[in-house]
C-alpha cells in the first residue's frame, strides 16, 4: 500500500496539439516507467471501450510524450494509458475520450483563456474555469500564456496547472503561448507540445488559422518573429485569422500602463508594434491576456475604430491570476469590459462566428455575433516585406547580402546610398557583396506597382576592437547599486551609490537587492577567445544596456517583461571592457547576458569569463 501510494501519476494523461490526422498523449510518472498507449475508434453500441490499437516507445522514463498519428479526421476516439514501473507496479488510467480536428468546412468551437496562475486570494479559480470548459464540451483550448506563476517551479505545474486543468485537458488539446511567467523556463517546452521553434508557430483547424506569438522576445519591426509573421499572414487562405499571444495592444488597465488615477496610460504594451499586420493582412481577432481581467475592443484598424476593416482586441486574462482592475475613465477603444474569473468561447460555422464571455459560475457576461458578408482571407492591402538573409550587420573587410520575396512575382529594389527605392532603384536578381559602410534601402514589388514596407539596415565595416592591456585582475564584475523608481534606465552618474561590491556573474542574484525599485552597473573584463565577429546576446526584465569597450552593443531600455535582444561587433581575442546597465520597476526580475553560438546558442558568460 506504502508503495501504491508512493507510485502515481505525477501527472495524469492530457492532450496536446491535434490535427485532422494526430494527437499527442502526455502523461508523467513518479518513477521511471514503460510507456503504452492504448486506445481505438470510438464504436457504435459499444459495450466496452475499444482499445484495440497501442502505441509504445521502447525503454523508460519519467515524462511520457506518445504521437498517435495515423488517425481518421474529425473522429472520435478512445484511449487510456497504461505504464509499468520497475517493480513491477502498473500505473492505468480511466478511459478517456478525444476528436480529432474537423473537417475544414465542418463547424467547431473553441475556449479561450489566458493567466491560469495560482493566487492567494482566488487559489481555486482555475480548477472551476477548467470544469467550466469541460462543461462547454469544446473541441480545443487556446491559452495566452501566464500558465504558472513561476514556470521554473516545477511543483506548480504538477502540483496546480494539471491537477485543476485535468477535467478538460484530458479530453481536449491546449495549444499555448508563453507569458512572461512561465520564464521561457525548460518545463514548458518538456509540458507542451508545438511545432519548432515552439516559441512561435501556427496551426488550423477548421477554416481558421491561428498565429501564436511570444511577445516576451523582440517583436519589433524587422525582429524575426515579425517577419515570420508578416509572411505568414500573407500566405494565409484562412477564412478566419486569429493571432495569440501574452501582452495586450490595448489595454484599460489601471496601473500597468501608467498610473492612471494621477496621470494618463500608454494603453498597451509594446504588442502594440504588430498591429500594423494585422490591419495588412486582414486578421479578425489579437487574443492575449497578461492583465488579470475582461476588455473587447471596438474594431480597430490604423489606431482607431473602424466597423468595416477594424480588428476585435480580446482581453481574457481571468482563468486564474488576481485579479485587476480599470482606469477610472473609459478608454477610446472599449466596447465591452468585466472585472472576475471568466474563460471565452468561439462558435464557428462557415463565415458567422458567435463569441460568448462566461464567468467561473458559468454566468454569461457578454456576447456577440459576427457574419462576414465576403471573403477577404485571399486580399492583401500590400505584399509582404522581402527577408534579409544576413547573419551580422557588422563585417571587417566584405559581407554577403542574400534577399528573398514571399511570391515568385515580386521583385526587388534596393538602394545603398539612403535614398529611397523605386522600380527605378537597382534590382535585386542575386547575392551581391558589400565592402564598404552602407544604408541599405530595400522594398518589394508586386506586378501591379504595390510597394511592401520599407526594409531598412545600416552595414558597417570595421576593424577588430583591440583587447584591453590590462595588469593583475580578480573574478567577477565590481557593481554599483542604486535604489528609485525609474520607467527607463537613469542617468547613473547623477545618483548616489547605495552599495558597491563584486558579482560573480551577470545576474540579479549575484548582488544583495530589494525586491523593486532598484538599479545596478556592472563593470569589469570579458574573455574573448578569438578575433572575429562576436554576436552577444542580453535578456532582462525590465530595461537593460551592453556596452563593449565604451561602444552600445545592444540597448535594452525601458519598462518591459523578460525580453532578449542580440547585438554585434568586430573584437580581437582577448579581454575586453564590459558595462551592463540594468533597473527593475516592479514585478519580476531578471538579468542575463553572454554569447551567441551558431551550434550551442546562448552561453551566459560564465564566472571564468569574467573579471574586474
Amino acid at each position: 500500500m506504502a508503495q501504491t501510494q508512493q507510485d502515481t501519476f505525477l501527472v495524469k494523461p492530457y492532450l496536446q496539439f491535434a490535427s485532422q490526422t494526430g494527437i499527442y498523449v502526455l502523461w508523467e510518472t513518479s518513477s521511471p516507467a514503460t510507456t503504452v498507449v492504448e486506445y481505438g475508434k470510438a464504436l457504435l453500441d459499444a459495450k466496452e471501450p475499444n482499445l484495440s490499437l497501442n502505441k509504445t516507445i521502447d525503454g523508460e522514463r519519467l515524462l511520457h510524450e506518445v504521437e498517435l498519428s495515423g488517425l481518421e479526421i474529425a473522429t472520435k476516439y478512445v484511449y487510456r494509458i497504461k505504464s509499468v514501473l520497475e517493480n513491477g507496479q502498473e500505473l492505468i488510467s480511466p478511459v478517456y475520450t478525444f476528436r480529432t480536428a474537423v473537417k475544414d468546412e465542418d463547424a467547431y468551437a473553441f475556449a479561450f483563456i489566458g493567466d491560469s496562475q495560482q493566487n492567494g486570494r482566488t487559489p481555486w479559480a482555475w480548477g472551476k474555469i477548467a470544469q467550466k470548459i469541460w462543461e462547454g464540451r469544446p473541441h480545443f483550448i487556446v491559452h495566452a500564456g501566464d500558465i504558472v506563476d513561476q514556470g521554473t517551479r516545477k511543483t506548480d505545474w504538477t502540483q496546480q496547472f494539471f491537477p485543476n486543468g485535468h477535467v478538460a485537458m484530458s479530453r481536449y488539446p491546449m495549444y499555448t503561448v508563453l507569458g512572461n511567467h512561465e520564464q521561457d523556463a525548460q518545463h514548458y517546452y518538456d509540458y507542451m507540445v508545438n511545432p519548432a521553434p515552439e516559441y512561435y508557430y501556427t496551426f488550423k483547424y477548421g477554416n481558421a488559422q491561428f498565429f501564436m506569438i511570444d511577445t516576451n522576445r523582440d517583436i519589433s519591426e524587422g525582429s524575426e518573429q515579425y517577419n515570420w509573421l508578416e509572411w505568414e499572414l500573407a500566405k494565409s487562405k484562412a477564412t478566419w485569422k486569429f493571432v495569440v499571444h501574452h501582452h495586450p495592444p490595448y489595454s484599460s488597465e489601471e496601473n500597468d500602463h501608467g498610473d492612471t488615477y494621477i496621470g494618463a496610460s500608454s494603453y498597451g504594451t509594446h504588442a502594440r508594434d504588430l498591429t500594423p499586420l494585422y490591419d495588412a493582412y486582414n486578421v479578425d481577432f489579437c487574443l492575449f491576456g497578461h492583465v488579470h481581467m475582461y476588455e473587447r475592443s471596438w474594431p480597430i484598424f490604423d489606431n482607431a475604430i473602424n466597423l468595416k476593416d477594424g480588428v476585435v482586441y480580446i482581453n481574457s486574462g481571468g482563468a486564474g491570476g488576481g485579479l485587476e482592475d480599470f482606469d477610472p475613465a473609459r478608454s477610446w477603444f472599449t466596447q465591452e469590459l468585466q472585472t472576475g474569473h471568466h474563460y471565452t468561447t468561439f462558435n464557428v460555422f462557415d463565415k458567422t462566428l458567435v463569441f460568448k464571455a462566461i464567468d467561473h459560475e458559468g454566468r454569461l457576461f457578454d456576447t456577440f455575433q459576427m457574419t462576414k458578408e465576403e471573403d477577404n482571407s485571399t486580399s492583401m492591402m500590400q505584399p509582404p516585406a522581402p527577408h534579409l538573409n544576413v547573419d551580422h550587420f557588422v563585417f571587417q573587410k566584405e559581407t554577403t547580402v542574400e534577399m528573398s520575396a514571399l511570391e515568385t512575382t515580386h521583385e526587388i529594389y534596393y538602394t545603398l546610398d539612403g535614398s529611397e527605392p523605386s522600380r527605378q532603384s537597382t534590382k535585386y536578381t542575386g547575392p551581391f557583396q558589400i565592402d564598404k559602410s552602407v544604408e541599405l534601402k530595400v522594398r518589394a514589388f508586386t506586378p501591379a506597382g504595390k510597394a511592401s514596407r520599407l526594409i531598412q539596415r545600416s552595414f558597417t565595416q570595421m576593424a577588430p576592437l583591440p583587447a584591453q592591456k590590462t595588469k593583475r585582475t580578480e573574478s567577477g564584475l565590481a557593481y554599483k547599486y542604486y535604489e528609485g523608481k525609474w520607467k527607463q534606465l537613469p542617468p547613473f552618474d547623477e545618483l548616489e551609490v547605495v552599495r558597491t561590491g563584486v558579482a560573480e556573474n551577470i545576474s540579479v542574484n549575484s548582488f544583495e537587492h530589494r525586491d523593486d525599485r532598484f538599479a545596478v552597473v556592472l563593470e569589469g573584463y570579458v574573455e574573448i577567445g578569438s578575433t572575429g565577429i562576436h554576436k552577444f546576446f542580453l535578456a532582462s526584465d525590465d530595461g537593460s544596456r551592453l556596452y563593449i569597450d565604451g561602444r552600445l552593443v545592444i540597448d535594452h531600455d525601458g519598462d518591459h517583461s523578460n525580453q532578449t535582444k542580440y547585438g554585434s561587433i568586430v573584437l580581437e581575442k582577448g579581454k575586453h571592457q564590459i558595462r551592463v546597465e540594468y533597473f527593475e520597476a516592479s514585478g519580476s526580475e531578471l538579468l542575463s547576458a553572454g554569447t551567441v553560438d551558431a551550434a550551442m546558442g546562448k552561453m551566459p558568460f560564465g564566472p571564468m569569463k569574467l573579471s574586474h
